[in-house]
């Protein structure tokens, strides 16, 4: 249960850093990036996605795999990780076209979907634990 928590508390360290960068970024309707000729135009929900995507992914997949993908709180807080970086893979494919991009999208989404069955699995084998006790 210790490990859950330490989960859920660098979940929501994550979400208040994201919604601080955000309070500071709230007077600003929309960031503007230069890059060479071409500007990005970023809202305040993509940057925040842009935050919170990375960081969740890399820390939480560290935690998972340091504990094997055992532990429930990891794995949750990998597949929101997955969720925000398959978001900003599908809005990149949808920018730059092309197939290897797609390819990208793909494993990210198999990923995804063997995380969550694998959650699940763990999920069912405490629940059965907890009803033999």
């Amino acid at each position: 249960m210790k490990q859950f928590k330490n989960d859920a508390i660098i979940f929501i360290v994550l979400l208040i850093l994201s919604f601080i960068v955000l309070s500071v970024m709230s007077g600003l309707t929309a960031i503007d990036i230069q890059l060479h000729d071409t500007y990005f135009v970023l809202d305040p929900a993509s940057l925040f996605i842009l935050i919170m995507g990375p960081l969740m992914f890399l820390i939480f997949l560290a935690r998972g795999i340091n504990r094997k993908f055992k532990t429930i709180g990891a794995n949750i807080g990998l597949v929101i990780g997955l969720i925000l970086v398959a978001l900003i893979t599908y809005y990149f494919t949808q920018l730059l076209g092309g197939y290897s991009a797609w390819v990208l999208f793909a494993i990210l989404i198999i990923g995804l979907l063997l995380l969550i069955f694998r959650t699940a699995m763990i999920w069912k084998e405490a629940s059965n634990s907890d009803i033999k006790e």
